[in-house]
């Protein structure tokens, strides 16, 4: 169902287009079979008109049902489950396996042999941040924060799709989704009571990434933090 989903919020622009397009092409048949009852003279010349008057209106019809099922699955459906539903984001593991290397599993009685990988470091380009359209104004960027935090920042672009708010270590850009949504936001919360305690201390960095109604990711707002242990 996420599939579904995710694939009707990424195309629905093209959707639209498509039907919209269907509908031009069947209301003009529409319009050419009605003449064409109109100026009948013959009985079956005026039964092959209203065949094919007939079946224009039942494609416009068809055309508009689907449209309207895909405003519903877009509008209400999409909305009513939980965002990173939407989402095809890796999620983070703080597991030493596969933070470290990849397992090769070989056949039985045989060792199993695990190599070092070296994972790239997370890169924060300050210019991605942009006032009043992609940017993240709590936690300020070098901070220390821990228990719980809420995250206030700015979504609001031309033709939104939706947002994530995503975490990862500094020196590993593996990312754990946090939350997402569908609205836009002006200076306001994009993740409220977000648990630091469940990630070890460290250095962090937190991303914004927004992506438009036709399916672009815009370049991350990033900005560095450091998660320290809650204070007793």
């Amino acid at each position: 169902m996420a599939e579904v989903l995710r694939f009707f919020v990424t195309y629905e622009a093209v959707l639209y287009f498509l039907l919209g397009l269907g509908g031009i092409l069947y209301f003009y048949r529409f319009w050419l079979a009605w003449q064409e009852v109109r100026l009948a003279t013959y009985g079956l010349e005026r039964q092959a008109s209203r065949e094919r008057l007939n079946q224009a209106a039942l494609m416009l019809f068809g055309l508009l049902v689907i449209a309207v099922g895909v405003f519903v699955m877009v509008t209400f459906v999409s909305t009513s489950l939980p965002a990173q539903a939407l989402l095809s984001t890796p999620t983070l593991s703080l597991s030493l396996e596969s933070q470290t290397g990849q397992t090769t599993v070989t056949p039985a009685g045989d060792e199993v042999l695990t190599t070092a990988t070296a994972l790239p470091t997370v890169s924060v380009d300050e210019t991605a941040c942009i006032p009043e359209q992609i940017i993240i104004t709590e936690p300020t960027a070098d901070s220390a924060i821990r228990g719980s935090v809420e995250v206030v920042g700015t979504v609001d672009i031309a033709n939104f799709g939706f947002y994530k708010f995503e975490v990862a270590r500094a020196e590993e850009e593996l990312w754990l989704t946090i939350q997402a949504g569908r609205s836009i936001i002006r200076d306001g919360v994009l993740v409220e009571n977000w648990d630091t305690s469940r990630l070890p201390t460290g250095n962090y960095v937190l991303q914004l990434v927004v992506t438009d109604n036709n399916g672009t990711e815009l370049p991350p707002c990033r900005i560095p933090v450091r998660i320290e242990a809650p204070s007793e």
